[in-house]
């Protein structure tokens, strides 16, 4: 490697191990830390097998570790008292992203947001895919970017989702299309204000040059930048107004006018997502393929054939008289009410989970005579519970787990109502990942 002899890496997330992997091939010493004591006994026991790795679990490194640079996990807070030490000491915390961006190849596609991300990072990367082989859907979507960057040449194309916490310990990762799809209160427990969470975002774009684009929700007035702030320019997507360089919605049909030529790409009424969200997150994807190069034809076709991603509004199940429906990747406030708005009612919602310090006001106003029982489980539940109950909302029942919330809903389900489940929370309370709550919903149904 020449750059790097010692290296710390903080987290065995899937990023975690992605650089474990990749620096186990080089010829430096590695010390890996994890406060977690519990992981997948055959990756610990690759690991223990690796001679210039140190495994150190059920820890966090102190800050004295001899160390060129510091890997940290996306979820690992970077306000911890060990990283202040390694930055005391002039050393640089960083992340697999920008990693990645240094020692791979390939043109990147920067896709962010509170929501949406990974119904339009999968939507791009199947219409990209579709125009050329060459293309690596990669980043918080689940692939590590390392795994890929450096299997990369410089025609790849990375379609990569990008959390807040990703783009926080960047330095000169450089989308040629960023993209910024709206952005709502999350993660204050780790961000403390919406200002930082903001900036975190914000991120995404700080190293593009005039050559680049950032595309924007014109409807998110949070995101209605100026272009002379901005070197990279800035393309708009609305699903309201139509928008003067950018793609739009007129009479039923996305319209792109970004070249120059009013162009209709697509009827909406072929497309098979629920709710007004997703209608957003097209618009972005086919702004977002439009700059990457891709035929309209190409973009049209993939559109009508997308069925979603799994765990975000998934019909698990339809009995003839109630549906079951999975949107545990609903994990914020924002998040569910969109889903709330996108499926008919009667609903009986299950929601609840970690505790993100997130205000769940406008979450309850939503159920606006659509939700008619509310079942709670998670760190949440009481917190939620009590929301509900000022804003005059009390038919709620609180449960301890995944199995007892699906076998009550069924018994009080009627026909013609909808079990759903959109949590408005992160899942970490109670599972490891939103997949793996998904899953459990998705097993109990199943078994009904």
């Amino acid at each position: 490697m020449g750059k790097y002899s010692d290296i710390v890496v903080v987290g065995l997330g899937k990023s975690g191990f992605s650089v474990v992997d990749f620096f186990s091939k080089q010829d430096v010493k590695i010390q890996v830390f994890d406060s977690n004591s519990n992981h997948d006994e055959i990756k610990i026991n690759k690991i223990k097998e690796m001679k210039n790795i140190e495994l150190n679990l059920g820890e966090n490194p102190t800050g004295d570790e001899d160390a060129d640079i510091v890997i940290m996990s996306p979820g690992i807070s970077l306000d911890l008292d060990f990283v202040a030490k390694f930055r005391s000491r002039g050393i640089e915390i960083t992340g697999d992203i920008e990693l990645a961006y240094r020692l791979g190849r390939g043109t990147y596609i920067g896709i962010t947001g509170t929501n949406g991300k990974t119904t339009t990072t999968t939507l791009v990367g199947e219409i990209c895919k579709n125009f050329q082989e060459n293309t690596y859907i990669v980043g918080n979507i689940g692939t590590p970017v390392l795994d890929k960057a450096v299997m990369a040449d410089d025609n790849t194309l990375m379609v990569t989702e990008l959390s807040s916490f990703q783009l926080e310990s960047i330095y000169d990762f450089r989308p040629h299309i960023s993209v910024l799809l709206n952005i709502t209160e999350d993660h204050l427990n780790r961000h403390k204000t919406m200002e930082n969470y903001i900036a975190a975002k914000f991120r995404i774009f700080e190293n593009q040059k005039e050559s680049d684009y950032l595309v924007l929700n014109y409807d998110d007035k949070r995101l209605r930048l100026n272009q002379e702030n901005i070197a990279p320019k800035i393309i708009f997507f609305s699903r309201k107004e139509k928008v003067d360089c950018g793609v739009y919605v007129d009479e039923d049909y996305v319209v792109s006018n970004i070249n120059g030529n009013k162009i209709k790409i697509v009827n909406l009424n072929l497309i098979k997502l629920l709710g007004n969200h997703n209608i957003e997150n097209i618009l972005a994807a086919t702004a977002i393929s439009i700059l990457a190069g891709v035929d309209e034809k190409t973009i049209k076709d993939t559109i009508i054939d997308f069925n979603g991603v799994e765990h975000r509004l998934e019909l698990v199940m339809d009995t003839g008289e109630v549906r079951y429906i999975n949107d545990s990747k609903g994990t914020n406030p924002d998040s569910s009410i969109k889903a709330l708005e996108a499926v008919p009612s009667p609903i009986i919602l299950i929601a609840g989970g970690m505790d993100k310090k997130s205000d769940f006001t406008e979450f309850i106003d939503s159920f606006n005579g659509k939700v008619y029982h509310l079942i709670l489980l998670g760190e949440t539940k009481d917190i939620i519970e009590n929301t509900a109950k000022l804003k005059g909302f009390d038919s709620i029942t609180k449960v301890n787990s995944m199995e007892e919330a699906v076998k009550f809903a069924k018994t009080i389900a009627r026909p013609k109502d909808t079990v759903l489940l959109s949590p408005a929370c992160a899942s970490w309370d109670m599972y490891s990942s939103y997949e793996e709550r998904g899953w459990d919903f998705k097993n109990w149904v199943n078994t009904l």
